[in-house]
């Protein structure tokens, strides 16, 4: 993807294809950032030209981030809050509940398009980025919930017994032992919710009708017109949209490892 993206649209269409560019181009990168037209390949003409797509990437990008990051953050809020009493107290029905959790998200996205649609425009939620993070979280709270109940069980609950003879309750405990404790299952849990919301198609396709709510997958796709298919600027606008995730998975991946082996571990 990244050679492709380096190549001018004649270098990518000609015969035998080649997988390094000679010579390197930013010209696609150049039009997502510029939001203007420099592949001299193509003629710039109304009819004829993705610069509207390249202009409104940038906003669509940000747009992306802002719902990725919001469910991650909310995401791990309530998904933690929601664990605990699954992961340390005993209650009738504890496991149908849980079982229920992965079920729900088990249903299909497709099965629930519809309907959501149909309700966010009788609500007047459409074209809205906030209604996009209430989507995501709970197609993505499930995952949360079961990462972070399977976590807080590898904490002794000698600490917690220790923290209730000093007068603790069990918000006090969760809030001052377990979360702070759980810091590597947290990461792994935000860090699985950005990368879930992030990709989403769907919905976003659903749901967004103007360029303020666009996110970077929807003006992705919309280089591809019925007049023109810009495939270089669609694969750098690709390469871009990878950045951010890849990054994360980079940078939290002494986390993400300790999260998911401490998570799978049974006392």
């Amino acid at each position: 993807m990244i050679g492709a993206s380096l190549q001018l649209e004649r270098q990518l269409m000609q015969v035998p294809a080649s997988l390094w560019p000679d010579p390197v181009s930013l010209t696609s990168y150049k039009e997502i950032i510029y939001g203007a037209l420099f592949d001299e390949s193509f003629v710039s003409t109304k009819e004829n030209s993705s610069s509207y797509q390249a202009r409104i990437y940038l906003v669509s990008f940000l747009n992306s981030a802002i719902i990725a990051l919001s469910v991650s953050f909310f995401s791990v809020i309530f998904g933690a809050y929601a664990a605990y009493p699954i992961a340390r107290l005993n209650f009738y029905g504890k496991h149908a509940l849980l079982f229920s959790i992965l079920v729900v998200r088990l249903v299909p996205a497709l099965a629930l398009a519809v309907p959501i649609v149909l309700f966010a425009k009788k609500m007047g939620m459409h074209d809205n980025l906030v209604t996009l993070i209430f989507i995501n979280m709970s197609f993505v709270l499930p995952y949360t919930i079961w990462l972070l109940q399977a976590y807080f069980k590898t904490i002794p609950k000698e600490l917690e017994d220790a923290a209730r003879m000093d007068g603790c309750n069990r918000f006090q405990i969760a809030n001052k032992i377990i979360i702070p404790l759980s810091i590597p299952g947290l990461t792994t849990a935000a860090i699985l919710a950005f990368l879930l919301s992030w990709g989403e198609f769907l919905f976003a396709l659903l749901i967004t009708e103007t360029e303020k709510s666009y996110t970077s997958t929807v003006v992705a796709g919309m280089f591809a017109t019925d007049l023109n298919v810009s495939y270089t600027t669609i694969i750098a606008a690709g390469v871009l949209a990878v950045i951010p995730p890849v990054a994360f998975a980079l940078f939290f991946q002494k986390y993400i490892i300790s999260g998911l082996l401490s998570g799978a571990v049974k006392n």
